[in-house]
């Protein structure tokens, strides 16, 4: 049986042009999908939920251009302690 998750409520205060970016791209889902696109407020949350935290850590990177030879996150599945080349691991780059 899932446990049940409960609601945290987050203030995160925007410069009004970071804003417009949300709101520009509610427009632009607006031409696409009509009345079904989301609203401002339902774009942001959908861009701050389901993330893993690999992926906001390595989104983070990329976004500041932070070079792979100062360390990365790579994720892959699982670890595993071959070096076949079908294995896959976890590892931080130095």
């Amino acid at each position: 049986m899932p446990h049940p998750t409960y609601p945290v409520r987050v203030t995160i205060p925007f410069v009004a042009a970071d804003y417009g970016v949300f709101v520009s791209a509610t427009r632009q889902l607006r031409r696409i999908m009509g009345r079904s696109a989301p609203g401002v407020i339902a774009l942001i949350k959908f861009n701050l939920q389901g993330r893993d935290a690999t992926g906001i850590a390595d989104d983070y990177l990329d976004a500041i251009r932070w070079p792979n030879a100062a360390g990365r996150v790579i994720s892959l599945r699982g670890r595993r302690k071959t070096n076949s080349p079908n294995s896959r691991s976890v590892r931080l780059v130095a």
